[in-house]
């Protein structure tokens, strides 16, 4: 049981969540070399450690989110 964010009623028991993004805001992600690290086994089938580098780039984040209703999770907009 809880009150929905967005329309302010009270949800019956037992009636799941949903959380919806409401805001979001662009972000540059920065180059990050050897960052990623795993394991390979080597011509000689020894494991060894590679590290490969994050190219990063431009994407979203999560500015603002709620706890909507079913109802009104399903008439926000995907994107937010």
């Amino acid at each position: 049981m809880f009150v929905c964010q967005l329309c302010g009623t009270t949800v019956p028991p037992r009636t799941p969540a949903v959380r919806v993004v409401t805001r979001r805001r662009p972000k540059q992600y920065p180059f990050r070399p050897n960052a990623n690290v795993f394991w390979r086994p080597d011509d000689d089938g020894k494991m060894k450690e590679r590290k490969t580098n994050d190219p990063g780039g431009v994407g979203w984040e999560i500015a603002e989110q709620a706890l909507a209703c079913p109802a009104c999770a399903a008439t926000v907009p995907p994107d937010g």
